[in-house]
């Protein structure tokens, strides 16, 4: 019966919603493939490691620097425009990285890649919600999420098995630049077909509503109230999840190929729990979904944090994984709920400028201060209290917000905006 109905939601998605999931997909198998011989890349042209940090660094900074204004004209002019420039730069930026592997092509082609992240990080919420309904909208940020994961499966045994099997075949080293570059240039490839899907999306009317930004003292308060606990969050994610690798290395031996499969396993186990969002967000409503799936997942964290024994490890892994993901798709629907719609983009932005903050710049920065002193279990200690945090939170701000059955809100209680919490006495 569930299951039937779920598929029955899937069934009501429109054109412009399928377009951007496959759009997803294709994305999302570049990315991962990236994620694996991007820096092995590099490495085997004779780069440097500080050069490497550098190339890897500009494309946040430039969400940084670019991602507000680009959201506001985004929320003003519309989302296709700017998603199609996105993708189309993307292909751009890569395919010149592997025709070109000299110091400066590489630089300029990743402040061009930064511009077209800037671009398409941002449209992905509220085209969505724009493209939803209050039945299907968990349904539609909770699939779009499960493809964001379970093609870093994909990816990632691509990413894997090319330069193995390339290297094989040219009879050279799999980390020679030969595979490795041949491997990028796969990535490239499913970059260029994500860009079909993307001018395959269509949007409705997009009339001019007014500033963007925050008009009132009220509406200032709801995005302090929406962005804070996610920041706190990214925070913690940026002291702990970027040294996932090095964790299972130092602490554990682990060998690069064991890692791989280990990751990407994680990448299916958090898709398959995405998918029970919509269930448990009809049950629960958004606030309580986020609260208790992100709580939840604390104790698998300071199994993390304290064990040594590798196969408690690995099993608090996947299941820390999975809980604190599967709630995501429900916070994100339930951020696009709560401000009018031509500010989505706009909040979608600075969400996206603090988690490059704190994910990309301050977490990993304190971090390895921490580990230097206390190992990783300090450092993961102070993703556990940054975690929980922003959990309570982001409880305390919208545990008042009344929902329906379906998980939609009650209407506004501030004009052209999304009702406010009342501060419990």
């Amino acid at each position: 019966m569930a299951r039937s109905r779920y598929l029955a939601v899937l069934g009501t998605f429109s054109p412009t919603a399928r377009a951007y999931l496959a759009y997803t997909l294709f994305n999302s198998i570049s990315f991962n493939m990236l994620n694996l011989v991007f820096n092995l890349y590099l490495h085997s042209l004779g780069h440097p490691r500080d050069f490497i940090g550098l190339v890897n660094g500009v494309p946040s900074i430039a969400v940084l620097i670019l991602g507000l204004p680009i959201g506001m004209a985004a929320d003003r002019y519309g989302y296709r425009r700017f998603l199609v420039a996105g993708a189309v730069l993307n292909v751009v930026a890569l395919g010149g990285m592997v025709a070109g592997g000299n110091g400066e092509a590489l630089m300029g082609f990743s402040v061009l890649r930064g511009l077209a992240w800037a671009l398409t990080w941002v449209l992905g919420p509220p085209l969505l919600m724009s493209e939803s309904t209050e039945e299907n909208r968990v349904h539609l940020f909770s699939l779009q999420f499960a493809i964001m994961m379970g093609s870093g499966f994909l990816g990632s045994l691509l990413a894997g098995f090319l330069p193995e099997a390339l290297a094989s075949a040219w009879s050279v080293a799999p980390d020679g630049p030969g595979p490795l570059r041949a491997t990028f240039a796969v990535a490239v490839a499913f970059m260029a077909l994500a860009v079909v899907p993307a001018f395959l999306v269509r949007e409705g009317p997009h009339p001019e509503q007014g500033s963007p930004l925050p008009r009132t003292a009220q509406e200032a308060l709801l995005f302090v109230h929406l962005l804070l606990p996610s920041a706190l969050v990214s925070f913690g994610a940026g002291a702990m999840v970027v040294f996932f690798q090095l964790f299972f290395s130092l602490r554990f031996g682990m060998a690069p190929a064991e890692m791989g499969i280990l990751f990407a396993l994680a990448a299916v186990v958090t898709a398959a729990a995405t998918l029970a969002t919509p269930q448990l967000s009809s049950r629960l409503g958004k606030v309580r979904t986020v609260v208790v799936t992100e709580l939840a997942s604390i104790p698998f964290l300071l199994v993390l944090s304290y064990s040594y024994s590798l196969p408690w490890v690995i099993a608090a892994y996947y299941v820390r994984q999975a809980l604190m993901n599967m709630g995501a798709p429900a916070q994100t629907a339930f951020l696009m709920e709560q401000v009018r719609p031509d500010q989505r983009a706009t909040l979608t932005s600075l969400n996206a400028m603090l988690g490059s903050l704190g994910r990309g710049g301050l977490g990993p920065v304190v971090s390895g201060w921490m580990q230097v002193r206390w190992d990783f279990t300090g450092a993961f200690t102070l993703t556990t209290v940054l975690y929980v945090l922003g959990s309570m939170l982001f409880y305390l701000f919208f545990r008042n917000v009344r929902e329906t059955a379906a998980g939609g809100l009650t209407p506004p209680a501030v004009p052209g905006g999304a009702a406010l919490p009342r501060a419990r006495r």
